[in-house]
């Protein structure tokens, strides 16, 4: 029998005293309470060309920024999955179309800034690549896109465009489709409300069956599921679950692995914020939202394609403290900032970076604006709840 006894180091660590603050503007992560700037935030009107709409009758003499409620993702949504339609249900000619001739040629705002002050949504995976005839037409817009990939990739769809698009959350189906409620499994801590403890390891569900190492789906990563770590004690991995099965999955589950797809975002990241579930993000590149303000390393784990074969090893050589603090961290700042509160607040601090240049915006910065108070962003729409 070999005994191994611990090891003493032969010094005392030296530990001083903590470096005292600093101004709040020069910390990272920033505190969110505190505006960069007031935007004002128009959004255009009812109009048959641009969908059906609920909107406040409101004046625009002050307005920062253009929101188009562009809604081709509706659209399209209804096309493929409500009318069994495989093509676009002629998307650009009915709705992009007219609909940017009424933003271009009705309204003068457009052209004052040559659309560079315009807001749209550009959610699902192709972005705006699915209107490959009129995506010219508003490119200058800033996009609020669910994709965000850093990558120099040769798929165009994959690409993001840096400082010009803004990375949001995701709908899921089990939140946003199914109105599952994870506080009626986890209470306000995080914790499982039937009062047992997280006894699965790491969970994933989706496509993994029939992925090979050199697919360029998910960058071959799925393939590793199957070749083994599928069948790990602790791990509980399938194509599908039930949506109230997936929710009790999710309560007992430690760790959530989030590999890329065809896109490097997934809608698990999430599900698995929701329900206090520390995401194993295996996707090189991704830009996740609001990256700028957020400390994603604090409450993810990171793990590399390189690296992706030695996922069990690596997640188990993560300490119970470690792993502690990154549940904390995920529940008590990532489900927080990203999913309780309304997203525009973070939406408007990375238009406050991108577009201080507005002359009539109202800036926290000194000289150009007088002084101003710390409020809400004012945006003029009933539609954005």
């Amino acid at each position: 029998m070999l005994l191994v006894l611990p090891v003493s180091l032969p010094w005392t660590p030296l530990v001083l005293d903590p470096l005292p603050p600093i101004t709040w503007d020069s910390t990272w992560p920033p505190p969110l309470n505190r505006p960069l700037c007031l935007p004002k935030i128009y959004v255009y009107p009812d109009d048959p060309r641009m969908g059906e709409f609920q909107m406040k009758n409101i004046t625009v003499d002050d307005a920062d920024f253009f929101m188009i409620p562009f809604r081709g993702a509706s659209y399209l949504t209804h096309c493929w999955y409500h009318l069994s339609r495989k093509d676009d249900c002629e998307a650009e000619n009915l709705y992009v179309t007219p609909m940017m001739d009424h933003i271009q040629n009705d309204y003068p705002y457009w052209n004052r800034s040559n659309g560079r002050d315009h807001i749209m949504v550009h959610p699902m995976d192709k972005g705006s690549l699915y209107y490959m005839n009129t995506r010219e037409r508003f490119l200058n817009a800033t996009f609020l896109t669910t994709i965000g990939d850093k990558r120099h990739v040769g798929i165009e769809s994959h690409r993001s465009r840096g400082f010009r698009d803004i990375t949001i959350p995701s709908a899921t189906a089990i939140l946003d489709l199914s109105h599952i409620d994870p506080a009626l499994y986890v209470d306000a801590e995080g914790f499982p409300r039937n009062g047992s403890h997280r006894d699965i390891f790491a969970l994933f569900s989706g496509l993994y069956g029939n992925v090979n190492r050199t697919d360029a789906y998910s960058s071959g990563i799925r393939a590793l599921l199957r070749e083994g770590i599928d069948m790990l004690p602790g791990y509980n991995v399938s194509s599908h679950f039930d949506n109230e099965v997936y929710a009790q999955l999710l309560t007992r589950s430690k760790y959530g692995l989030a590999p890329q797809g065809w896109t490097l975002d997934t809608t698990r990241i999430w599900e698995y914020l929701a329900f206090g579930v520390v995401p194993v993000v295996l996707a090189d590149g991704i830009i996740e939202p609001f990256e700028d303000d957020i400390d994603w390393d604090s409450f993810i784990v990171r793990i590399h394609r390189s690296e992706a074969h030695r996922l069990d090893e690596i997640l188990k050589s993560i300490t119970p403290e470690e792993y502690e603090r990154k549940r904390r961290a995920a529940w008590n700042h990532g489900r927080q900032t990203l999913l309780s509160h309304d997203a525009w607040h973070l939406i408007v601090r990375h238009l406050c970076k991108t577009q201080d240049h507005l002359p009539g915006m109202q800036t926290l910065a000194g000289g150009k604006h007088a002084p101003i108070d710390y409020g809400t962003t004012t945006i003029k729409t009933s539609m954005f709840p």
